[in-house]
């Protein structure tokens, strides 16, 4: 939140603005941005489902799962093979953990491709907010998605709710604008 915070008042600084897209450039980004983030979502709910059954696992099926860091335990589970000498609760739960540990691989892999396809598209359209520090390809498409037509936020409520703080009051002629209250907050 810091860095988004920052690279808005930075780019909002800059004496050559970042040119305002057109609706379907921002369009692209904004639905990119929406469904990454629903795969990270329910990713990480994939993640504490595999959690909570490696924890009421079968005490020999947790130790083979405890010594192994998430990821190796998410790789490790996603490759199980059933293990018809077991006793059911055994099996059941290595039937679960599989197809939980790879709904988890594929949401991850797709949450890594929809941040490509959103670092390429920023690269387009503006690298230089990439240069800025600590701004990433998702920060730098989410300053880019809430940038309006006119090249500045639509009003200084909606640039406060960007930077994640409460609108201040302001005396319109001292601070007119939204570049003066971003340098003001």
């Amino acid at each position: 939140m810091l860095d988004a915070i920052r690279a808005a008042k930075e780019a909002l600084a800059t004496e050559h603005l970042i040119q305002p897209q057109l609706r379907g450039e921002r369009e692209a980004l904004r639905v990119l941005l929406a469904t990454r983030h629903d795969a990270v979502l329910v990713s990480t709910a994939a993640i504490n489902q595999l959690k909570a059954l490696i924890v009421s696992a079968p005490d020999e099926l947790r130790a083979e799962l405890r010594k192994l860091r998430r990821p190796a335990q998410i790789s490790y589970c996603a490759q199980f093979r059933d293990r018809p000498a077991q006793d059911l609760e055994h099996r059941m739960t290595v039937r679960a953990m599989r197809p939980t540990a790879q709904r988890i691989q594929a949401l991850q892999a797709e949450a890594k491709e929809l941040e490509n396809e959103i670092l390429t598209l920023v690269r387009q359209r503006a690298p230089e907010v990439l240069g800025l520090l600590g701004v990433g390809p998702i920060t730098a498409a989410q300053i880019l998605v809430s940038w309006s037509h006119q090249g500045r936020f639509r009003s200084e409520a909606s640039f406060a709710s960007f930077a994640g703080v409460s609108p201040i009051p302001a005396d319109r002629n001292r601070l007119g604008n939204v570049e003066e209250l971003a340098h003001a907050a």
